[in-house]
């Protein structure tokens, strides 16, 4: 369910400051261009190219493929025209493809579209204007769509299909896979937003804003009609020039590049987004892109027109590499600059330049940079003069065929900066707090976030025990603004010591300025002691609390529960760093002794955000989530017990979450009624074998964006150890206190009637008895005390049963 319109980017920028943010905006709303069935025959062949738009420099796609209702040989088919795709066009991001089978009408071939578009995202060349979300993600270089399609192709399942590669196309049957590369053209970027109803005409999109295509669209006299100031949006004017019969795409560089179909009677999935049916030679693979397909005829290359308009339209890229200057402190006369290119174009070498200014661009100064064979950079100075104050600048490169390209992506509109004089500002800082160790294993991973406008000096972690300063630990510098290390704490600790860190942060200013994390004070650790090892465990929480160390879980009885249970605390908190989950953590301090086939079972509510559809545990796209997790090393590492799970499991609880989602918090909150049963086999797909001494933990882990209610459970149990009250005894009238106990239990509230004596026997969770011993004439007190000095800590069964029959059982601890 992915952010829903939440996105917003953010930079990782270690040294400098953006002019401004963009603000990516989705579109999902498009007409789908359609490719029509001709009844004449053309028959003919133009194969593939033996070269496309990759670079050695940049990695080939990964096309993944869903098949809906798609009979197998028509798959094979739809696989080569895509082995065809990844020759022409490449990116650093999967190309998400769904291909349906379905009934399209009688002359229909295929209908294809991209599942969305954005505008105005990192690396976008211009500003206000919607791309298809796969260009988004290569130009972004990053997922945008998650794992959902980025292109939607449709195939008419009444079509007489020609399902062979080789071109040979029979007369009386259409090409599938010159269908199937012509529908791809449409998903990379031959799609758009123009509509004529009525004689007018429209940007059939709620802000009136083209797509990338729209915007190459010229009239016969060589105006552009996306521009506004001749085409007012919406009109007749524009509706009469989209039918007008005399429309071309224009590269930029001035050239026409092919003419666009605009018949006089505007056809809705023809017409603006296909080429003119006429003026191709027999063998112009450029053809293809017309609306009309023929008989017999084959065509698998889109032809090099269309591949120089995809080229503009940004699937042939540059990237500038380091572009950041950072703040600097001391004035100078010429600061030197440097720029690393990465480019699927050649370049114009003598084209790239730093363009800056000290008043806002009123006036500006370009400096040429030229290649350092050594470095493999653009390299050069701009004079300064000693100025002190904010310098405003971008790169700009043009290759070859005379495509301009700017860093930031729409500069001049949007800018980089930097500062020269005293720095007053500290690092930002962004950690997610350590709030358990377990005693056995002492040793924290500390991962810190930091980026400051002159540089980063040092990240360290300051520690104490019992109020003692302890020696720092330096975080190393992993790169991306990461630095971690692991904080090694003296062994021996007891639950009785108090660990408090902080995070502190310098930079390398000549002030030295620090931030502290938290701003005031120590995050507090608490130390997980372990219990003796049992081979069982239950409880309903209600008297549980020495039981578990909690970091951000706690037992109450939330709003909507009638009764005590463990549960996260509301809502749930977020992680500060982008690519680290926030883990809250309860953990049960009662280690346990693996059966073979034994199992743990517990009642369970589960409001955390659900990952995206079809999103599955460890992917990206899988967001907030829970897990059990054990460990049988002594807490040194945590193994799945079960794949982390989250609201999606169940449709009560994914419904309640997403339709109570208000920005980025659910206001779903549990109930009694909501509980499930999970039931987990602890020896079955699992790390763990009979034999095994294990410690358990229940952990959320939550990522930046959106939260919850959380995650309640009640009724553990492991391995079948029941406390429930066995017969007639009533629990809430026999009580065996204090628990946990020191030295001696009492039993009180006993009334068995007519019943003279009481047996009291007292097991481990071996069933081993450790004290057994029957009252004679007991009904006379209802009070009475049992001595169990010289038994072991550690969790036992205390059962009380009177020669009625009547019996209690109850779990104490010995602490």
């Amino acid at each position: 369910m992915r952010r829903l319109l939440l996105i917003v980017l953010t930079f990782a920028v270690a040294c400098n400051v953006w002019a401004q943010k963009q603000h990516p905006e989705k579109l999902t709303l498009v007409n789908a261009p359609i490719n029509i069935a001709s009844e004449e025959i053309k028959k003919s062949f133009t194969p593939p190219a033996e070269y496309g738009l990759k670079s050695g420099s940049v990695a080939q796609s990964d096309y993944e493929v869903e098949f809906v209702d798609f009979p197998e040989e028509a798959e094979s088919a739809f696989l080569y025209a895509i082995s065809i795709c990844e020759d022409l066009i490449s990116s650093t991001v999967p190309i998400r493809v769904q291909a349906v089978w379905d009934d399209l009408g009688s002359n229909t071939l295929a209908q294809s579209k991209p599942s969305c578009f954005y505008k105005n995202f990192d690396g976008a060349r211009l500003s206000d204007v919607y791309y298809p979300v796969a260009l988004v993600e290569k130009l972004a270089e990053k997922e945008y769509n998650d794992s959902d399609a980025d292109i939607v192709c449709t195939f008419s399942s009444d079509i007489s299909w020609y399902l062979g590669i080789d071109g040979d196309c029979p007369s009386d049957k259409y090409d599938f896979v010159s269908v199937a590369i012509h529908e791809m053209v449409h998903g990379f970027g031959f799609v758009g937003f123009f509509d004529v109803d009525d004689g007018i005409g429209n940007l059939d999109n709620s802000n009136g804003v083209p797509s990338i295509y729209d915007v190459y669209i010229y009239n016969s006299i060589n105006q552009q009609i996306t521009d506004e100031s001749i085409y007012e949006i919406p009109s007749t004017t524009l509706g009469d020039v989209l039918t007008s019969n005399s429309l071309v795409l224009k590269g930029s560089d001035g050239v026409d590049k092919e003419d666009v179909y605009a018949p006089s009677s505007w056809i809705r999935g023809s017409s603006v987004y296909h080429y003119a049916e006429t003026g191709f030679e027999s063998d112009d693979a450029n053809a293809l892109m017309s609306p009309y397909i023929y008989k017999g005829e084959a065509i698998h290359y889109p032809g090099d027109k269309t591949m120089e308009l995809l080229a503009e339209f940004g699937w042939e890229s540059l990237s500038f590499e380091d572009a950041e200057i950072c703040d600097i402190e001391t004035a100078v006369e010429n600061l030197p600059v440097a720029i690393q290119l990465s480019s699927e174009l050649e370049i114009d070498s003598s084209s790239v330049q730093i363009i800056y200014s000290v008043d806002k661009f009123v006036s500006s100064k370009n400096v040429s940079l030229e290649y350092n064979l050594d470095t493999k950079k653009f390299e050069g100075e701009i004079s300064l003069d000693n100025y002190k104050g904010t310098v405003q600048y971008y790169y700009k490169a043009t290759s070859e065929n005379n495509i301009d390209f700017t860093s930031p992506s729409m500069a001049p509109d949007d800018i980089y900066y930097f500062y020269i004089g005293t720095d007053y500002y500290p690092p930002e800082l962004y950690h997610n707090p350590e709030q358990l160790v377990v005693a056995t294993n002492p040793s924290l991973d500390m991962i810190a976030e930091a980026t400051d406008n002159v540089g980063v000096e040092t990240i360290k972690i300051e520690y104490l025990i019992n109020g003692e300063v302890q020696e720092y630990l330096v975080l190393e510098d992993k790169g991306s603004d990461t630095y971690q290390g692991e904080l090694e704490l003296p062994e021996g600790l007891t639950d009785d010591d108090l660990v408090q860190y902080r995070v502190i942060a310098i930079d390398i200013s000549c002030r030295g300025n620090t931030r502290y994390l938290p701003s005031s004070g120590y995050y507090t650790v608490d130390v997980c002691e372990s219990e003796t090892p049992v081979r069982g465990y239950y409880t309903d929480f209600n008297n549980a609390n020495t039981d578990f160390n909690f970091s951000n879980f706690e037992m109450t009885a939330p709003d909507g529960f009638s009764d005590v249970n463990l549960h996260t605390v509301s809502p749930y908190p977020e992680s500060s760093i982008e690519n680290q989950k926030y883990s809250l953590v309860a953990q049960l301090k009662y280690p346990i002794i693996i059966e073979e086939n034994g199992t743990m079972s517990f009642d369970e509510v589960v409001l955390v955000e659900p990952g995206d559809d079809g999103a599955v545990y460890t992917e990206e796209t899988f967001w907030d989530f829970v897990i059990v997790e054990g460990s049988k090393d002594c807490g040194k590492n945590w193994l799945a017990v079960t794949d982390g799970y989250d609201s999606g499991l169940d449709e009560l609880w994914n419904f309640s979450f997403t339709n109570s989602l208000k920005s980025t918090v659910s206001e779903a909150e549990g109930e009694e009624d909501m509980f499930l049963t999970q039931t987990i086999n602890l020896t079955e797909n699992t790390a763990f074998e009979a034999g095994d001494t294990v410690l358990f933990r229940f952990r959320l882990a939550s990522d930046t964006e959106v939260t919850g209610w959380g995650w309640a459970i009640d009724n553990l149990s492991i391995q079948e150890v029941t406390t429930a009250t066995d017969d007639i005894l009533a629990q809430d009238e026999v009580v065996i206190y204090p628990n946990p106990f020191s030295e001696s239990i009492y039993i009180e509230g006993f009334d068995s009637g007519n019943a003279s004596d009481v047996e009291v026997i007292v097991t481990d969770l071996y069933g081993k008895t450790v004290y057994r011993e029957t009252r004679y004439d007991a009904s006379y007190s209802q009070k009475f005390k049992v001595d169990l000095p010289n038994i072991a800590p550690g969790i036992y069964l205390a059962s009380v049963t009177d020669n009625q029959s009547n019996k209690i059982t109850q779990r104490i601890i010995k602490k």
